[in-house]
């Protein structure tokens, strides 16, 4: 058997197009998988110079953004270590990176909660008291900067990021 035949899809799978695809990984501020691929030699000095240390290397020792109780306050220390042409600090954004509140929120279910509006700053997270019976989060897309201070305090893990340069299509 070949060595890539463990990691390739069945025949059934590829035929019927229900192939599993990894789940995108979020790169940091001021860069996009493109300029990661490209530019970065894996050198580690953005993932040492990030004071909230919520940069990792991937399996492809590429940077990528793990939120594990910690957020990004866009410092910049990433993009002004990297010596390489990774980052791109002129960008008039950080990154398009937004959340939104999934159905396993806790208001959902009946059970009031909003942790996740008290910890964010730009209040791009507010409650929504007309949604009965304990109200309902909202997003405000424009001012959600994607700084991930929310996910770690949601009880529930209900927050996901969203990147709609990662837009995947169904299978």
């Amino acid at each position: 058997m070949p060595a890539h035949a463990s990691t390739a899809p069945s025949r059934r799978a590829f035929l019927t197009g229900k192939v599993a695809r990894p789940e995108p990984e979020f790169r940091p501020p001021w860069t996009d998988e493109a300029r990661v691929q490209a530019q970065c030699t894996g050198c580690n000095a953005c993932v040492e110079a990030c004071p909230q240390g919520i940069i990792e290397f991937d399996s492809r020792s590429r940077p990528r953004i793990s939120f594990h109780g910690g957020e990004c306050t866009f410092c910049g220390a990433c993009a002004e270590a990297c010596p390489q042409a990774v980052f791109d600090l002129a960008q008039p954004a950080p990154w398009p990176v937004t959340v939104e509140i999934t159905s396993s929120c806790l208001n959902a279910a009946g059970i009031a909660c909003q942790l996740c509006t008290d910890i964010c700053d730009p209040r791009a997270l507010r409650m929504d008291l007309s949604v009965r019976p304990v109200g309902a989060i909202q997003v405000d897309a424009g001012a959600c900067t994607g700084c991930g201070a929310c996910l770690s305090t949601c009880p529930n893990n209900a927050i996901a990021l969203c990147d709609p340069r990662q837009q995947r299509t169904p299978a």
